[in-house]
């Protein structure tokens, strides 16, 4: 297994996998976010309404930063964004944890969002940069790995943190943001290819937008990012209504976090070495039977199974989204390419639960579960529908 894992870690370049060790420390520091409106309801003595303008304001902000992250990774270099990004967010976490009016809470975590989630663009772009397109997969699913390893280890330590007061709750994530930009600082040269040539017309947004299987990804990629968002808002109310409480919520949740921690490592290689459309089309109809099963269960077995189900569908389908979206951008527009598919998500997260919650309210959550069910079911199509377009190019 020793062997197996350092033939793994030689297959990726070095630069790779430092991002990669700067990504866990991140993540793992990554405490406000999830604890921001206990803080702004416990500590500061806002109401609810507060709390939930403050949340969305922060989703905001890391909507349009999808688009900044991109555009700067494609125009300044990734190596600058990323520093901006990281030394910037620690800074504002900062300055957030002295805020206390409703003006500075709204104004700080807008910017937090904006600044603090630039960085991901840049990431995805520097990966796309540095990897292979053959071995961009398993780079991603290892990325996408070490992501909810740190999404794992975050809420205990944030806990403890929170428990010992909410400024050491916003220093250690300030911190860890920081020592993630110092490793980029020190470690990673900036991988941005070089600019066109004199008289070559230079790349712009709009070439991206009129890229139409990039834009029929991307749209694909919403649909899904629709569906997914249900589990924070719809599944929770849907559970309640059924007599499951929040902590046995909290917990089943949980076990999507440790099934790709156990399982995501063992899985790359085999489906990194399969056509894209196929692995896609399995996973969003992983995806569909996980979401409608949702309809059918009312108690905690029946849930950690179809939690199972459409987990699968995660492993193996975000690190191929991932790196389709590499293969389909030109080397000058990888950025912002990263970026729009970045500002998808987000557009996704904001009008999902505003969905979820009016079909719930004016029909059942049994109608919601289906038709996010056919939802997917139709993406599994659309996957296969672009077929030979989302294989990788020749390495």
């Amino acid at each position: 297994m020793i062997a197996a894992l350092r033939r793994e870690i030689a297959s990726l370049p070095g630069v790779y996998w430092t991002v990669w060790l700067g990504t866990l420390v991140n993540r793992a520091g990554g405490f406000v976010a999830p604890f921001l409106a206990l803080y702004v309801t416990r500590t500061l003595g806002h109401g609810a309404g507060v709390a939930g303008l403050v949340l969305s304001l922060y989703g905001a902000g890391g909507a349009v930063a999808g688009m900044l992250g991109g555009l700067l990774a494609d125009r300044v270099g990734r190596r600058s964004t990323l520093l901006l990004s990281l030394f910037g967010g620690a800074a504002t976490l900062g300055a957030l944890a002295c805020a206390r009016s409703l003006p500075a809470l709204a104004a700080l975590s807008f910017l937090q969002g904006l600044v603090g989630e630039a960085y991901r663009p840049a990431v995805s772009a520097l990966i796309a940069d540095v990897v292979p397109p053959v071995d961009r997969p398993r780079a991603f699913a290892h990325l996408h790995w070490v992501i909810n390893a740190g999404f794992a280890i975050a809420p205990a330590l944030a806990g403890l943190c929170a428990s010992l007061g909410y400024g050491l709750l916003f220093a250690v994530d300030a911190v860890t943001t920081a020592a993630y930009g110092l490793v980029i600082l020190l470690r990673v040269p900036e991988t941005r290819p070089a600019a066109e040539a004199p008289g070559e017309r230079s790349a712009r947004l709009g070439d991206a937008l009129s890229d139409r299987r990039f834009v029929a990804f991307i749209l694909l990629t919403f649909a899904i990012g629709l569906v997914l968002c249900q589990n924070g808002t719809a599944l929770p109310l849907d559970m309640r209504q059924k007599g499951i409480s929040e902590a046995t919520y909290g917990s089943l949740m949980a076990e999507n976090g440790l099934l790709i921690v156990l399982f995501q490592p063992p899985l790359v290689r085999w489906f990194a070495r399969r056509d894209r459309a196929p692995v896609l089309a399995l996973s969003a109809l992983a995806f569909g039977v996980g979401f409608g099963g949702y309809a059918l269960a009312h108690d905690v077995p029946t849930y950690g199974l179809v939690i199972a189900i459409w987990t699968l569908g995660e492993i193996a389908m975000f690190p191929v989204l991932s790196a389709v979206i590499a293969d389909l951008s030109p080397p000058a527009l990888r950025g912002r390419y990263q970026g729009l598919a970045t500002m998808t998500g987000g557009a996704a997260a904001c009008l999902g639960p505003l969905l979820g919650g009016a079909v719930i309210e004016w029909s059942s959550a049994r109608i919601l579960w289906a038709g996010c069910f056919l939802v997917m079911l139709g993406c599994g199509l659309g996957f296969l529908a672009l077929g030979r377009r989302l294989r990788a190019p020749a390495s």
